[in-house]
Formats: C-alpha cells, structure tokens, sequence
C-alpha cells in the first residue's frame, strides 16, 4: 500500500469569521482536532500548513508555512505538497468539521490513474477536500508565478478526476452536504453546533 499524507491547510485569515475558526471547538473539540482526528485514520502521516506555527504547537505534528504569501489556498497547495514526504496526499481546509472518512479513502485511490481527484458533489466543488499528486508541484508553481490564483484553473492543466454523486453512489458513500460543510461566517459555525445536537454527534461515513 502506498504511504499517504494529510495537509491540513490552516494559513487563512478568517476575516469573515472573526476568529480562528480552526481554533472554534465544537463538543469540546477544536475543529482542527476533529479534522486530524479523521485525517489520521486515513493517511500516514499529516503536515499543517499555517503562517501561525504557535496557534497550532499543540497539535504536535509537523508545520510548514507558505512560500507565497497572501496568495490564498493555492499557495497552501504548494506548501503542503512540497514538503511532503509521500507521492499521494489528501487536501483538507480547516473549517470542514465533518469530512467523510470513505470519501477521503477513495479519492486517494484513484491518485493511481489521476493527478487530482476532486468531489462535485450536490453540483459543488470542493478542491480543498481533494486528492493531489506530489509531481504536480511544477503545475502548481506555474499558476502561482502567472497570478493563477484559481484552483479551478490549476485543474485544466493537469490530469484531474471529477467525482460526481453518481461516483460516490456507485461505492455505497454518502454523498450528503454534512461531509462537505465548511465554516465561513458566525452563522455557519452554529449550524456545524446544532448539527451535531441534532444528530447527536454527526456520524461518520
């Protein structure tokens, strides 16, 4: 089995929030916690990248920083994959508290024929819950040195899989909107709390 690796990127300003919203706990929990807690049931290893290393310390894994400053989630991108170790790597932002776990595990499968393998789920995509190849780092740079700050546009260039709900169906994965929520502004982040009060802990796919 290939080695794997989890990149959290955490190098967001939360301007919308207000606050670290990696750092909001939901049950008790930081949301960055709840990730690397699923993250690590699927990888072998996880790096963070963040501009902050001190906000994170106590996480105890390994942290790496943007090259590219103020130049968004793609800059993350090519952080995470540079310093990674491992060929195949599963993208995570920081403000998704409820990835799916069979979600995660199948995109890093299909990195055996594909570069990227991104979700559009519900007619969504999500590029920061997505599978990427380490060798697509020279890709990556070009977009960064042009200002092709677009993760979309950095996907026409290389060898991507779209995974779409019928993908997803087809290996028995829920495909529902929990697995891809993510956290912008105060109100989102009550949803992900009443989420889990309504379910009870959201579960795990």
């Amino acid at each position: 089995m290939m080695k794997t690796t989890g990149i959290i990127l955490a190098g967001g300003k939360s301007s919308r929030m207000g606050t670290n919203k990696a750092l909001l706990t939901i049950e008790g929990k930081t949301v960055i916690e709840r990730i690397v807690g699923q993250v690590e049931q699927i990888v072998d290893q996880c790096i963070i990248v963040t501009n902050h290393f001190q906000d994170y310390k106590f996480l105890q894994l390994p942290m790496v920083e943007d090259k590219w400053k103020d130049m968004g989630p793609l800059a993350g991108i090519e952080a995470g994959l540079t310093s990674s170790q491992t060929e195949n790597n599963l993208i995570v932002a920081c403000d998704m508290p409820f990835i799916s776990i069979d979600t995660g595990k199948y995109l890093l499968t299909l990195l055996e024929y594909y570069q990227a393998v991104v979700p559009e789920v519900n007619g969504q995509l999500h590029p920061l819950f997505a599978a990427y190849r380490k060798s697509i780092v020279p890709a990556v740079t070009t977009s960064l040195t042009e200002n092709n700050l677009r993760i979309r546009q950095l996907l026409h260039t290389i060898h991507v899989k779209i995974v779409k709900n019928q993908d997803l169906d087809s290996q028995g994965i829920s495909t529902d909107d929990q697995y891809y929520f993510n956290m912008n502004h105060p109100t989102e982040y009550h949803r992900a709390i009443d989420f889990v009060k309504t379910k009870g802990g959201v579960r795990e796919s």
